[in-house]
């Protein structure tokens, strides 16, 4: 985490613009009636521009060559069965605040962004910019250094569009030492946006992650991530539903060979700031998280200082740690609050810690999360719930294969 995006000046200008010519701007998002044949699919890159809607035609691969961006008021829709293709590097899909995306992918035919090659960190990523509120400043809204580009406001209920049965394969490409990409990076993304049934899949860094908003998001698929497999900050307040993130032992030797299942935060200068939506307070149930012992950061959950949470439902295995409490702050919040409930541990060694807890009086084990031996977490316990199996990329996935 650590990262507030990419910063392009050393990045070349964006190339003419994909969309010359416009479609009919039909509101019919689901169903369009119609393709933009102007779009070049061996040369994809440029600008969507303001007022323009671009269907793509699912019957062809689009080669994403440069950086694409969703001007605020455009509209880039893309239909189920759709295969994206990322050249090797800083190549990336960007969505505006005020812009829409609607991914239309089906269970029979998900919409599929790859990397040329299968490598971890292949291509770029896709980040959506929207209205509703971070904690970064006052106003409730930050500039990315991704473009340059504002992100943020007032609007919880901002919506960026739908993502439905998307997969996004090789992504996380790292453009200096310090900063790479995510496979999917909200930015303070509305309620209004759907996100269902996404996997993210041998990403170089972390799979998604929050930059605050108020977006929920259910049915996610993440496996084999070079860094953590679901990650927040900035204040994010909504909700995720039905999780299975895994590391794995397919991508052990690969860039990275992945960290945390979960990593919670609320802003890196400010843990205490009450800006925007406040601390983060997200809900998470029904997730299954699935890890590996390697590295110095086996945590099935990091929950740092400032970050608040609900947690129900969630199986964690294979960690070195299972719940990891940063500080005495973020471990009083969950101290008899009732927010970790129906937690199972499957070959943790450590099943939870804390810094600072010594100076803490009687830290208590059942005060802090309550334990269930019949939680199902996603929904099959460690294995691939049913429903990842027809769509995400993997038709079987447990324990063994995350590795020891």
């Amino acid at each position: 985490m650590k990262k507030n995006f990419l910063n392009v000046a050393f990045y070349f200008a964006l190339m003419a613009s994909a969309s010359a010519a416009a479609v009919s701007c039909s509101t019919n998002t689901e169903d369009p009636v119609a393709v933009d044949s102007s779009i070049d699919p061996a040369n994809f890159k440029g600008t969507i521009a303001t007022g323009t809607t671009v269907t793509l035609d699912p019957t062809k691969t689009y080669n994403l060559t440069g950086k694409l961006l969703v001007e605020n008021g455009a509209v880039l829709i893309i239909p189920a069965g759709t295969r994206i293709v990322g050249a090797q590097g800083a190549n990336y899909l960007i969505v505006d605040r005020g812009g829409k995306l609607f991914v239309n992918g089906t269970e029979t035919a998900p919409v599929v962004f790859e990397g040329a090659q299968h490598t971890q960190g292949y291509w770029g990523g896709i980040v959506i910019l929207g209205n509703a509120p971070t904690n970064r400043s006052a106003s409730g809204t930050s500039s990315s250094e991704l473009g340059d580009l504002v992100y943020g406001g007032n609007n919880k209920t901002d919506n960026s569009g739908s993502l439905k049965y998307l997969v996004i394969k090789d992504s996380g490409f790292k453009y200096n030492p310090e900063k790479e990409f995510n496979g999917l990076s909200l930015f303070s993304v509305g309620s209004g946006t759907t996100i269902s049934y996404v996997s993210i899949l041998n990403g170089g860094d972390d799979g998604v992650e929050f930059f605050g908003g108020n977006v929920n998001a259910d049915h996610l698929v993440v496996i084999g991530m070079g860094d953590d497999s679901v990650d927040w900050t900035e204040g994010w307040q909504g909700t995720a539903s039905y999780i299975y993130a895994a590391r794995s032992k397919e991508f052990l030797n690969a860039v990275e060979p992945g960290n945390r299942g979960v990593e919670a935060d609320t802003q890196d200068t400010d843990p205490n700031t009450t800006y925007g939506n406040g601390a983060s307070n997200p809900t998470l149930s029904n997730m299954t998280l699935i890890g590996n012992t390697k590295g110095s950061e086996s945590q099935g959950m990091k929950i740092r200082a400032g970050s608040n949470g609900k947690f129900d439902n969630v199986v964690i295995a294979n960690f070195a740690t299972g719940l990891d409490f940063e500080t005495d702050r973020t471990y009083n919040w969950f101290l008899g609050g009732n927010y970790l409930t129906n937690i199972r541990f499957v070959n943790v060694a450590t099943s939870w810690k804390a810094k600072g807890t010594a100076a803490l009086p009687n830290p208590d084990l059942s005060a802090v999360f309550t334990l269930s031996s019949t939680a199902t977490g996603a929904g099959s316990g460690t294995a691939l719930p049913a429903w990842a199996k027809t769509w995400s990329g993997y038709t079987t996935f447990d324990v063994a294969d995350a590795g020891s």
